[in-house]
């Protein structure tokens, strides 16, 4: 029987459900991550399904292709051309969802059977995770639409990821000039919790830069705030209402005598960096992959959505 996915999954449960191989591809079956039918390219009907021995295949019994090469259910899927057993491939996909470290998908191994798993294997499928994970955040933040709107206030601030160079004071300007990294755009509008993050085009944040990035995320007609960086300028010139806080006031850096401020916003650096592994902030590799992948966490934290399932596309 598969395991019921409104349930939360763990270790345990994994064991349970999908520790042999015959679990596995009646799990993938009944979740459609193995396809039970497909259509033969040329004749337009129903191939037949052997399922043999690891995942069956696709065969069309009519005319010429009666010669031709079966068609593995693999090809398309997750599956397709993969070393691994299945067990482990559910497991490697469990410990991407759970963020479990090098060390812990070791300890916690129940599918290699004694045999470890290499780095290079790791690493390949932990990207290949995210990359799945980009694809859906991306399609799904395209289709919530932009934010903000007439009426609406946004906050936007950029801050710089990466590790520090020298010691540099105290200011906080002066410490992201001391960084090597990647400067990352932040957006969110008061009363939601949709964060928007963008990664800045060849660590620029010039207007030229970080208006097409504004304009792709806030609707025209937003009441947008922002600190004094001087790329702001310009923002009433693309429709926009433009209010700002100095951060450099000593009397008041924090909030405007109007009462503008960009608190929210900037609150949410240091959760956003906490989540960062010490690697990651000057890999250019996947820098801006791991911060969709950031996103996607978030929401489905703040939907109590087991990420197992999301990784696999369902829903609770």
């Amino acid at each position: 029987m598969c395991h019921d996915a409104t349930r939360q999954w763990n270790i345990v449960k994994m064991v349970k459900y999908l520790g042999t191989h015959e679990q596995c591809v009646a799990f993938a079956e009944v979740n459609g991550l193995l396809p039970k039918s497909r259509l033969c390219p040329m004749h337009k009907t129903q191939m037949a399904l052997h399922k043999r021995h690891p995942v069956g295949f696709f065969k069309c019994s009519r005319g010429n292709c009666r010669t031709k090469s079966l068609i593995s259910r693999a090809a398309g899927t997750w599956f397709e051309g993969i070393r691994l057993s299945f067990p482990q491939v559910f497991y490697l996909m469990y410990c991407f969802t759970h963020c479990f470290t090098r060390e812990s998908i070791h300890r916690e191994d129940y599918a290699s059977v004694g045999r470890k798993f290499s780095s290079a294997t790791i690493s390949d499928w932990y990207s290949y995770c995210r990359e799945a994970v980009v694809i859906f955040q991306l399609d799904h933040q395209e289709f919530k639409g932009k934010i903000g709107g007439p009426g609406k206030i946004v906050q936007i601030d950029e801050s710089k990821f990466g590790k520090r160079k020298y010691n540099r004071g105290n200011n906080n300007n002066l410490y992201e000039d001391a960084l090597e990294g990647h400067w990352v755009l932040g957006m969110i509008e008061d009363g939601s919790e949709d964060l928007r993050l963008e990664v800045c085009p060849d660590n620029v944040r010039s207007a030229e830069v970080l208006i097409p990035l504004i304009r792709k995320h806030v609707q025209e007609g937003t009441t947008i705030r922002t600190d004094f960086w001087r790329a702001y300028e310009c923002l009433p010139d693309y429709g926009y209402t433009h209010e700002k806080v100095n951060h450099s006031d000593p009397g008041n850096p924090f909030i405007a005598e109007d009462g503008t401020h960009t608190q929210r916003i900037e609150s949410h650096w240091r959760v956003v960096k906490r989540f960062f592994y010490k690697d990651n902030y000057n890999n250019p590799a996947n820098f801006a992959d791991v911060i969709v992948e950031f996103l996607w966490r978030r929401e489905i934290e703040k939907k109590n959505t087991d990420p197992f399932n999301s990784l696999l596309g369902k829903r609770e």
